[in-house]
């Protein structure tokens, strides 16, 4: 008998339910629809004109001139379902999560990542060690970063740290049954070598009395901005730092 698929929403407070409803431990029943397609995560690289088109469609563009841009931009829409799915295990429930790209299915709808589907026998064991919390979810980054790098020209570094700017965000706002909630972020963003989530973001002293003081900025920009039209940076954009107040004035980021 075929296992009953759960939401990830259901293990998650109000204010974080919403990132986690298209994420599923097992296959739900509902169909994905006629214009959507259901894949093996190891499939994604056959899908790169898909993707691109999806991002074009958001952001303008030419497929063959902005495709690092454009790819990055999609990876954001993407950990956008896979790092709060190993969040919401690692520190709402205190277990890891198998999210082996071998037994993970990813939902398209017109090249854009709308549903993640994990084995339903995919959570683990409770277990204190953040090392063994999110070692799966890194291989699972590391993966898909790998993925996506060799469809075009673009530093890994660019995905990871878009990465690591979502899981930034998701580690301050996610509650933690462990009493010891520091530890996650001391584990993940430790500062290493050998670590692709080293500190992704850092708090600096702005030049501008525009920008906020600390400045918090990514340590790696996502490159939006080599797409022809897009002006605007995002809030923690290591750019602002170096740009002149006429030009600050202008970003939306300062207000």
């Amino acid at each position: 008998m075929k296992p009953e698929a759960c939401s990830f929403a259901a293990f998650a407070p109000p204010e974080l339910a919403p990132y986690l409803q298209n994420v599923w431990l097992g296959t739900p029943d509902e169909c994905p629809g006629d214009d959507a397609v259901r894949i093996p995560l190891t499939a994604l690289v056959d899908h790169r004109d898909a993707l691109l088109a999806a991002m074009i469609a958001l952001y303008g563009g030419d497929a063959g001139l902005h495709a690092r841009a454009l790819l990055s931009q999609w990876s954001k829409y993407y950990f956008g379902l896979a790092a709060p799915a190993g969040v919401a295990a690692a520190r709402l429930l205190g277990r890891p999560l198998d999210m082996s790209p071998e037994r993970t299915h990813l939902v398209l709808k017109e090249g854009m990542p709308v549903a993640l589907h994990f084995d339903a026998d995919a959570l683990r064991a409770p277990d204190a060690d953040p090392a063994r919390r999110y070692t799966s979810l890194v291989a699972h980054l590391e993966g898909v970063i790998g993925m996506i790098a060799g469809m075009t020209k673009i530093a890994p570094r660019v995905l990871w740290s878009n990465a690591g700017n979502l899981l930034d965000y998701l580690l301050a706002h996610c509650p933690s049954i462990l009493s010891d909630a520091d530890i996650d972020s001391t584990w993940l963003f430790r500062a290493t070598d050998d670590n692709p989530l080293r500190a992704p973001l850092r708090d600096t002293t702005p030049r501008s009395p525009l920008l906020p003081n600390p400045f918090r900025a990514r340590r790696v920009c996502c490159v939006r901005y080599e797409i022809p039209g897009e002006t605007q940076l995002c809030a923690s954009c290591p750019l602002l730092l170096t740009m002149r107040d006429d030009e600050l004035a202008l970003q939306d980021a300062i207000r």
